[in-house]
């Protein structure tokens, strides 16, 4: 049974998901499908583009797509997986942090 938590969390990552999708194909960019990867450290989506429909597809040019949303922090491998022969995939991490790890020092 859902929860009111867990019912939020759902339409709020759809609504995340819509807009990113909505963010590319205003920067003429095609996407195929949107998801949200189960994790329950980080909040990352998978984007999957159509290699055929995309032949200069870049990592900046989706950089700038997000960018242009204010979905916050994210973060984009510096290279697309291809998974199959017909679609390119990118997972990205949102709310990901940009600064380095500071460690105690030691005594």
């Amino acid at each position: 049974m859902l929860t009111n938590t867990n019912s939020w969390c759902i339409r709020s990552m759809r609504a995340i998901e819509a807009k990113i999708k909505r963010a590319l194909e205003n920067k003429g960019i095609k996407c195929q499908s949107v998801y949200k990867v189960s994790d329950p450290d980080d909040t990352r989506v998978l984007i999957s583009f159509n290699s055929k429909d995309n032949r200069s597809l870049s990592i900046r040019k989706i950089e700038n797509a997000l960018a242009s949303i204010n979905v916050g922090e994210f973060k984009i491998p510096r290279e697309f997986q291809r998974l199959s022969s017909a679609f390119l995939h990118l997972e990205i991490t949102l709310g990901a942090r940009t600064e380095k790890t500071v460690l105690p020092a030691s005594m």
